[in-house]
Protein backbone atom coordinates (compact mmCIF):
# COMPACT_ATOMS: atom_id res chain seq x y z
CA UNK A 1 0.00 0.00 0.00
CA UNK A 2 1.32 3.20 -1.16
CA UNK A 3 0.24 6.21 1.60
CA UNK A 4 1.15 9.91 1.49
CA UNK A 5 0.84 11.69 4.50
CA UNK A 6 0.13 15.78 4.32
CA UNK A 7 1.05 17.67 7.52
CA UNK A 8 -0.08 21.27 7.91
CA UNK A 9 3.56 22.33 9.62
CA UNK A 10 6.82 22.31 8.99
CA UNK A 11 8.56 19.01 9.71
CA UNK A 12 10.73 17.73 11.76
CA UNK A 13 10.03 19.33 15.00
CA UNK A 14 9.24 18.34 18.91
CA UNK A 15 5.83 19.54 19.10
CA UNK A 16 3.39 17.24 19.39
CA UNK A 17 1.23 16.94 16.18
CA UNK A 18 4.53 16.68 14.31
CA UNK A 19 5.55 13.32 16.96
CA UNK A 20 2.74 12.09 16.32
CA UNK A 21 2.80 12.65 12.33
CA UNK A 22 5.95 10.95 12.35
CA UNK A 23 5.43 7.90 14.81
CA UNK A 24 2.79 7.22 12.13
CA UNK A 25 4.52 7.34 9.65
CA UNK A 26 6.92 5.13 11.08
CA UNK A 27 4.54 2.75 12.08
CA UNK A 28 2.81 2.35 9.15
CA UNK A 29 6.19 1.86 7.12
CA UNK A 30 7.13 -1.25 9.63
CA UNK A 31 3.85 -2.38 8.92
CA UNK A 32 4.88 -2.73 5.73
CA UNK A 33 3.31 0.17 3.78
CA UNK A 34 5.23 2.65 1.29
CA UNK A 35 5.08 6.19 2.94
CA UNK A 36 6.07 9.37 1.71
CA UNK A 37 5.51 12.65 3.25
CA UNK A 38 4.45 16.15 2.55
CA UNK A 39 4.27 19.13 4.67
CA UNK A 40 5.28 23.08 4.81
CA UNK A 41 8.50 24.18 4.40
CA UNK A 42 10.80 24.71 7.03
CA UNK A 43 13.20 27.33 8.06
CA UNK A 44 16.27 25.22 9.63
CA UNK A 45 16.26 22.16 11.71
CA UNK A 46 14.53 21.96 14.90
CA UNK A 47 16.45 19.10 17.65
CA UNK A 48 19.05 17.23 17.71
CA UNK A 49 20.87 14.64 15.19
CA UNK A 50 19.21 11.98 16.89
CA UNK A 51 15.66 13.14 16.70
CA UNK A 52 16.15 14.11 13.34
CA UNK A 53 17.21 11.13 12.08
CA UNK A 54 14.91 9.09 13.67
CA UNK A 55 12.17 11.57 11.82
CA UNK A 56 13.42 11.59 8.43
CA UNK A 57 15.14 8.04 7.87
CA UNK A 58 14.30 6.86 5.04
CA UNK A 59 11.83 8.84 4.03
CA UNK A 60 11.11 10.64 1.23
CA UNK A 61 9.87 13.94 1.82
CA UNK A 62 8.24 16.20 -0.61
CA UNK A 63 8.22 20.17 0.75
CA UNK A 64 5.86 23.15 0.09
CA UNK A 65 8.46 26.00 -1.62
CA UNK A 66 10.94 27.67 0.96
CA UNK A 67 9.66 31.19 0.58
CA UNK A 68 6.07 29.44 1.76
CA UNK A 69 7.78 28.79 4.92
CA UNK A 70 6.13 29.98 8.09
CA UNK A 71 8.33 32.13 10.20
CA UNK A 72 7.71 30.17 13.45
CA UNK A 73 6.47 26.68 14.12
CA UNK A 74 3.77 27.41 17.07
CA UNK A 75 0.70 25.85 16.74
CA UNK A 76 -2.27 28.45 15.93
CA UNK A 77 -2.74 31.49 13.95
CA UNK A 78 -0.11 33.70 11.91
CA UNK A 79 0.10 35.76 9.31
CA UNK A 80 2.49 33.30 7.80
CA UNK A 81 -0.17 30.27 7.85
CA UNK A 82 -1.77 31.21 4.23
CA UNK A 83 0.96 31.42 2.22
CA UNK A 84 1.81 28.44 4.06
CA UNK A 85 -1.24 26.79 3.29
CA UNK A 86 -1.37 27.63 -0.47
CA UNK A 87 2.09 25.98 -0.95
CA UNK A 88 1.42 23.03 0.63
CA UNK A 89 -1.55 22.57 -1.87
CA UNK A 90 1.24 23.13 -4.50
CA UNK A 91 3.57 20.72 -3.21
CA UNK A 92 0.45 18.30 -3.00
CA UNK A 93 -0.94 18.75 -6.28
CA UNK A 94 3.08 18.11 -7.60
CA UNK A 95 3.25 15.01 -5.79
CA UNK A 96 -0.11 13.74 -7.47
CA UNK A 97 1.03 14.85 -10.62
CA UNK A 98 4.37 13.56 -10.18
CA UNK A 99 2.65 10.00 -8.88
CA UNK A 100 0.74 9.65 -12.13
CA UNK A 101 3.74 10.26 -14.30
CA UNK A 102 5.81 7.51 -13.21
CA UNK A 103 2.79 5.17 -13.00
CA UNK A 104 3.28 4.93 -8.82
CA UNK A 105 -0.70 6.40 -7.52
CA UNK A 106 -0.93 6.72 -4.08
CA UNK A 107 -3.44 4.40 -3.07
CA UNK A 108 -4.48 6.89 0.01
CA UNK A 109 -3.88 10.40 1.32
CA UNK A 110 -3.30 11.20 5.22
CA UNK A 111 -4.17 14.83 5.98
CA UNK A 112 -3.07 15.54 9.47
CA UNK A 113 -4.38 19.15 11.08
CA UNK A 114 -7.62 21.13 9.78
CA UNK A 115 -5.45 23.29 7.60
CA UNK A 116 -4.33 19.86 5.70
CA UNK A 117 -7.83 18.64 4.88
CA UNK A 118 -9.02 22.30 3.83
CA UNK A 119 -5.95 22.11 1.23
CA UNK A 120 -6.90 18.47 -0.06
CA UNK A 121 -10.22 19.96 -0.77
CA UNK A 122 -9.22 23.26 -2.42
CA UNK A 123 -7.12 20.35 -4.28
CA UNK A 124 -10.24 19.02 -5.42
CA UNK A 125 -9.28 15.58 -3.32
CA UNK A 126 -12.93 15.11 -2.03
CA UNK A 127 -15.46 12.15 -1.58
CA UNK A 128 -16.51 12.77 -5.46
CA UNK A 129 -13.93 13.05 -6.70
CA UNK A 130 -11.45 10.68 -8.85
CA UNK A 131 -8.33 10.72 -7.06
CA UNK A 132 -6.86 9.06 -4.10
CA UNK A 133 -9.14 8.71 -1.11
CA UNK A 134 -8.77 10.69 1.71
CA UNK A 135 -8.84 9.88 5.34
CA UNK A 136 -8.11 12.98 7.96
CA UNK A 137 -6.39 12.14 10.76
CA UNK A 138 -8.27 14.52 13.56
CA UNK A 139 -5.59 16.16 16.13
CA UNK A 140 -8.20 18.48 17.53
CA UNK A 141 -11.50 19.92 16.46
CA UNK A 142 -12.24 22.48 15.95
CA UNK A 143 -15.03 23.94 17.92
CA UNK A 144 -13.13 23.14 20.96
CA UNK A 145 -9.66 24.93 19.88
CA UNK A 146 -9.84 27.85 17.99
CA UNK A 147 -11.12 30.32 20.47
CA UNK A 148 -8.57 29.28 22.50
CA UNK A 149 -6.30 30.60 20.32
CA UNK A 150 -7.46 34.35 21.73
CA UNK A 151 -4.30 33.57 24.36
CA UNK A 152 -2.29 32.97 21.46
CA UNK A 153 -1.50 36.63 21.26
CA UNK A 154 0.67 36.15 24.38
CA UNK A 155 2.58 33.75 24.22
CA UNK A 156 3.77 32.58 27.88
CA UNK A 157 1.25 31.81 30.37
CA UNK A 158 3.40 32.01 33.39
CA UNK A 159 3.23 36.08 33.91
CA UNK A 160 2.78 38.81 36.08
CA UNK A 161 -0.18 38.15 38.11
CA UNK A 162 -2.44 35.56 38.53
CA UNK A 163 -3.71 34.49 35.57
CA UNK A 164 -4.13 34.95 31.70
CA UNK A 165 -7.37 37.33 30.89
CA UNK A 166 -9.89 36.40 28.95
CA UNK A 167 -9.48 38.31 25.70
CA UNK A 168 -12.97 37.66 24.37
CA UNK A 169 -16.41 38.17 24.71
CA UNK A 170 -18.76 35.40 25.55
CA UNK A 171 -20.87 36.48 21.87
CA UNK A 172 -17.68 36.35 20.44
CA UNK A 173 -16.10 33.33 21.68
CA UNK A 174 -19.58 31.40 20.21
CA UNK A 175 -19.17 32.95 16.91
CA UNK A 176 -15.82 32.06 16.42
CA UNK A 177 -16.64 28.32 18.36
CA UNK A 178 -19.55 28.09 15.57
CA UNK A 179 -16.92 29.02 12.31
CA UNK A 180 -14.65 26.13 14.22
CA UNK A 181 -17.72 23.68 14.39
CA UNK A 182 -18.15 24.44 11.08
CA UNK A 183 -14.50 23.74 9.66
CA UNK A 184 -14.73 20.51 11.21
CA UNK A 185 -18.19 19.49 9.60
CA UNK A 186 -17.02 20.21 6.48
CA UNK A 187 -13.65 18.54 6.60
CA UNK A 188 -15.68 15.61 8.17
CA UNK A 189 -17.89 15.76 5.10
CA UNK A 190 -15.23 16.16 2.61
CA UNK A 191 -12.61 13.10 3.50
CA UNK A 192 -13.31 9.46 2.59
CA UNK A 193 -12.62 8.28 5.99
CA UNK A 194 -11.21 9.56 9.41
CA UNK A 195 -9.31 8.90 12.38
CA UNK A 196 -9.87 10.13 15.87
CA UNK A 197 -7.91 10.89 18.81
CA UNK A 198 -9.89 11.13 21.51
CA UNK A 199 -13.54 10.51 22.46
CA UNK A 200 -15.14 13.78 21.96
CA UNK A 201 -13.49 13.98 18.76
CA UNK A 202 -14.51 10.53 17.49
CA UNK A 203 -18.34 11.78 18.59
CA UNK A 204 -18.28 14.91 16.66
CA UNK A 205 -16.94 12.89 13.17
CA UNK A 206 -19.58 10.41 13.64
CA UNK A 207 -21.92 13.00 13.60
CA UNK A 208 -21.00 14.83 10.81
CA UNK A 209 -19.66 11.82 8.14
CA UNK A 210 -21.01 8.86 7.24
CA UNK A 211 -17.79 7.65 6.22
CA UNK A 212 -15.70 4.88 7.65
CA UNK A 213 -13.76 5.88 11.15
CA UNK A 214 -12.42 4.91 13.81
CA UNK A 215 -10.79 6.55 17.41
CA UNK A 216 -7.03 5.38 17.16
CA UNK A 217 -5.25 6.48 19.85
CA UNK A 218 -1.16 7.92 18.37
CA UNK A 219 1.57 5.62 18.49
CA UNK A 220 4.22 6.08 20.56
CA UNK A 221 7.87 3.10 20.21
CA UNK A 222 8.64 1.61 22.93
CA UNK A 223 10.63 3.74 24.88
CA UNK A 224 11.86 1.63 27.38
CA UNK A 225 13.27 -0.60 24.50
CA UNK A 226 14.18 2.39 21.94
CA UNK A 227 17.57 2.40 19.37
CA UNK A 228 19.08 4.88 21.64
CA UNK A 229 18.82 3.66 25.31
CA UNK A 230 17.82 7.04 27.25
CA UNK A 231 20.20 7.63 30.81
CA UNK A 232 17.45 9.27 33.23
CA UNK A 233 19.97 9.14 36.47
CA UNK A 234 22.51 11.28 33.80
CA UNK A 235 19.84 13.40 32.72
CA UNK A 236 19.17 13.94 36.18
CA UNK A 237 22.50 14.60 37.39
CA UNK A 238 23.05 17.19 34.56
CA UNK A 239 19.36 18.78 35.87
CA UNK A 240 20.09 18.73 39.52
CA UNK A 241 17.21 16.18 40.29
CA UNK A 242 16.57 12.87 42.59
CA UNK A 243 15.18 10.38 40.02
CA UNK A 244 11.21 9.74 41.60
CA UNK A 245 11.91 12.74 43.50
CA UNK A 246 10.01 15.13 41.55
CA UNK A 247 6.71 15.99 39.37
CA UNK A 248 7.08 17.19 35.79
CA UNK A 249 5.30 19.10 33.06
CA UNK A 250 7.17 18.59 29.97
CA UNK A 251 6.03 20.97 27.08
CA UNK A 252 5.63 24.00 25.88
CA UNK A 253 4.73 27.65 27.38
CA UNK A 254 2.08 28.45 25.32
CA UNK A 255 -1.03 30.45 27.56
CA UNK A 256 -3.45 27.66 26.16
CA UNK A 257 -1.52 25.45 28.08
CA UNK A 258 -2.91 27.19 31.55
CA UNK A 259 0.42 26.86 33.72
CA UNK A 260 -0.62 29.35 35.50
CA UNK A 261 -3.24 27.50 36.92
CA UNK A 262 -0.08 25.42 37.90
CA UNK A 263 1.57 28.17 38.96
CA UNK A 264 -1.48 28.87 41.73
CA UNK A 265 -2.00 25.10 42.86
CA UNK A 266 1.41 25.18 43.75
CA UNK A 267 1.43 28.35 45.58
CA UNK A 268 -1.52 27.13 47.57
CA UNK A 269 0.66 25.06 49.18
CA UNK A 270 3.54 26.97 49.71
CA UNK A 271 2.49 27.46 53.42
CA UNK A 272 2.73 23.95 53.88
CA UNK A 273 4.96 22.59 51.89
CA UNK A 274 8.03 20.72 54.62
CA UNK A 275 4.67 19.67 56.35
CA UNK A 276 3.41 17.79 53.77
CA UNK A 277 6.83 16.89 52.73
CA UNK A 278 6.19 18.27 49.07
CA UNK A 279 7.93 17.15 45.86
CA UNK A 280 9.41 19.38 43.62
CA UNK A 281 7.36 20.41 40.81
CA UNK A 282 9.49 20.90 37.44
CA UNK A 283 8.41 22.85 34.42
CA UNK A 284 10.95 21.53 31.88
CA UNK A 285 10.60 22.87 27.96
CA UNK A 286 12.48 23.48 24.73
CA UNK A 287 11.85 27.03 24.46
CA UNK A 288 15.06 28.78 26.06
CA UNK A 289 12.84 31.39 27.29
CA UNK A 290 11.37 28.91 30.01
CA UNK A 291 14.19 30.14 32.21
CA UNK A 292 13.51 33.60 32.18
CA UNK A 293 10.33 32.86 33.40
CA UNK A 294 11.74 32.33 36.92
CA UNK A 295 10.65 35.39 38.57
CA UNK A 296 7.42 35.01 37.60
CA UNK A 297 7.08 31.54 38.81
CA UNK A 298 7.74 30.90 42.68
CA UNK A 299 7.46 27.57 43.86
CA UNK A 300 7.85 25.94 40.32
CA UNK A 301 11.94 24.69 39.26
CA UNK A 302 12.55 25.35 35.43
CA UNK A 303 14.66 23.83 32.78
CA UNK A 304 15.78 24.53 29.70
CA UNK A 305 15.48 21.34 27.69
CA UNK A 306 17.15 20.69 24.34
CA UNK A 307 16.39 17.78 22.95
CA UNK A 308 13.44 14.65 22.83
CA UNK A 309 16.06 12.42 23.98
CA UNK A 310 16.84 14.41 27.24
CA UNK A 311 13.27 15.80 27.89
CA UNK A 312 12.45 11.64 27.56
CA UNK A 313 15.13 10.86 30.31
CA UNK A 314 13.25 13.71 32.49
CA UNK A 315 9.46 12.28 31.73
CA UNK A 316 11.18 8.36 32.31
CA UNK A 317 12.30 9.27 35.93
CA UNK A 318 9.59 11.30 37.48
CA UNK A 319 7.56 10.47 40.25
CA UNK A 320 4.47 11.32 38.11
CA UNK A 321 4.13 14.03 34.80
CA UNK A 322 1.04 16.69 34.84
CA UNK A 323 -0.34 17.33 31.36
CA UNK A 324 -2.04 20.61 32.15
CA UNK A 325 -5.17 20.98 28.86
CA UNK A 326 -8.46 20.82 29.60
CA UNK A 327 -9.98 21.79 26.66
CA UNK A 328 -11.25 18.48 24.69
CA UNK A 329 -10.44 17.32 21.11
CA UNK A 330 -6.77 16.79 21.15
CA UNK A 331 -4.19 13.91 23.10
CA UNK A 332 -1.28 15.64 24.16
CA UNK A 333 1.80 13.95 22.86
CA UNK A 334 3.69 14.48 26.63
CA UNK A 335 0.72 12.19 28.45
CA UNK A 336 1.16 9.46 25.45
CA UNK A 337 4.90 9.57 26.46
CA UNK A 338 4.20 9.41 30.03
CA UNK A 339 1.77 6.31 29.27
CA UNK A 340 4.75 4.55 27.40
CA UNK A 341 7.47 4.32 30.05
CA UNK A 342 4.85 3.86 32.76
CA UNK A 343 4.79 7.14 34.55
CA UNK A 344 2.17 8.00 36.92
CA UNK A 345 0.31 10.81 34.66
CA UNK A 346 -2.15 13.91 36.29
CA UNK A 347 -4.50 14.84 34.05
CA UNK A 348 -7.88 16.79 33.68
CA UNK A 349 -10.16 14.11 31.61
CA UNK A 350 -10.49 10.42 31.67
CA UNK A 351 -12.77 8.89 29.50
CA UNK A 352 -11.40 11.50 26.48
CA UNK A 353 -8.14 9.79 26.72
CA UNK A 354 -9.25 6.23 27.94
CA UNK A 355 -7.83 6.78 31.36
CA UNK A 356 -9.46 5.90 34.75
CA UNK A 357 -9.27 7.65 37.96
CA UNK A 358 -6.93 5.98 40.14
CA UNK A 359 -6.25 2.91 38.05
CA UNK A 360 -3.83 4.16 35.11
CA UNK A 361 -3.96 8.22 36.04
CA UNK A 362 -5.07 10.56 38.76
CA UNK A 363 -7.74 12.31 37.45
CA UNK A 364 -8.10 15.62 38.28
CA UNK A 365 -11.73 17.68 38.44
CA UNK A 366 -11.62 20.63 34.79
CA UNK A 367 -14.41 22.33 36.78
CA UNK A 368 -11.34 22.87 40.06
CA UNK A 369 -8.40 23.05 38.67
CA UNK A 370 -6.19 24.66 41.04
CA UNK A 371 -7.68 22.82 44.13
CA UNK A 372 -7.64 19.11 42.61
CA UNK A 373 -4.08 19.73 41.12
CA UNK A 374 -2.67 20.58 44.78
CA UNK A 375 -4.94 17.40 45.85
CA UNK A 376 -2.84 15.52 43.35
CA UNK A 377 0.65 16.79 44.36
CA UNK A 378 -0.22 15.73 47.81
CA UNK A 379 -1.40 12.54 47.52
CA UNK A 380 1.41 11.65 44.97
CA UNK A 381 4.18 13.49 46.46
CA UNK A 382 3.50 11.33 49.80
CA UNK A 383 2.45 7.94 48.16
CA UNK A 384 5.08 6.04 46.19
CA UNK A 385 3.40 2.71 46.15
CA UNK A 386 0.53 4.54 44.60
CA UNK A 387 2.01 6.24 41.91
CA UNK A 388 3.56 2.77 41.25
CA UNK A 389 0.22 1.63 41.15
CA UNK A 390 -0.41 4.24 38.50
CA UNK A 391 2.21 4.00 36.50
CA UNK A 392 1.84 0.15 35.92
CA UNK A 393 -1.64 0.88 34.76
CA UNK A 394 -0.52 3.21 32.63
CA UNK A 395 2.20 1.27 30.66
CA UNK A 396 -0.70 -1.21 30.52
CA UNK A 397 -2.83 1.40 28.75
CA UNK A 398 0.20 1.97 26.39
CA UNK A 399 0.48 -1.53 25.17
CA UNK A 400 -3.17 -1.92 24.56
CA UNK A 401 -3.67 1.48 22.35
CA UNK A 402 -0.61 3.24 21.99
CA UNK A 403 2.45 0.46 20.80
CA UNK A 404 3.01 1.02 17.16
CA UNK A 405 1.65 -2.48 15.69
CA UNK A 406 -1.64 -1.95 17.08
CA UNK A 407 -1.99 1.25 15.54
CA UNK A 408 -0.61 0.09 12.36
CA UNK A 409 -3.07 -2.79 12.02
CA UNK A 410 -6.19 -0.67 13.39
CA UNK A 411 -5.41 2.04 10.91
CA UNK A 412 -4.11 -0.17 7.39
CA UNK A 413 -7.65 -2.17 8.83
CA UNK A 414 -9.50 1.10 8.30
CA UNK A 415 -7.89 1.96 5.29
CA UNK A 416 -8.53 -0.92 3.23
CA UNK A 417 -12.37 -0.23 4.81
CA UNK A 418 -11.87 3.51 2.40
CA UNK A 419 -10.88 1.76 -0.24
CA UNK A 420 -13.09 -1.04 -0.35
CA UNK A 421 -16.24 2.00 -0.31
CA UNK A 422 -14.55 3.67 -2.60
CA UNK A 423 -14.44 0.77 -5.17
CA UNK A 424 -18.02 0.03 -4.07
CA UNK A 425 -19.19 3.51 -5.41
Amino acid sequence: MRLLLVGAFPYPHYQGSQVYFQEQAIALRAAGADVELLTYASRGPVGGDLDRWRALDGFLHHKAPAWTAPSGRRSGPSLGKPTADLGLAYALNDAIASSIYDNALFDCIMTHNIEAALVSALCGMTRSSSGPPVVYCVHTTMENELSSYSKWLKKKSITPGSRFPDRMSSRVKRVIDTLGGGLDRFAARSSDGWIALTHSSECVMKSASSSPGELIAPPIPDLRHRLFPIDAEDTCLRHKLVPDRYILYSGNLDAYQELDQLKAAVQSLEHARTDLMLLPIVIASHDPDVLALKDHAAGLELRHVETDHEMQGLISAARATITMRRAEGGFPIKLANSLAWGTAPIVFHGLEWGLSHNQDAWVADPERPEESLAEAIISLSRDVSLARQLGIGARRRYEKAHAPRVVAERTLALIEEVLLGRAGD
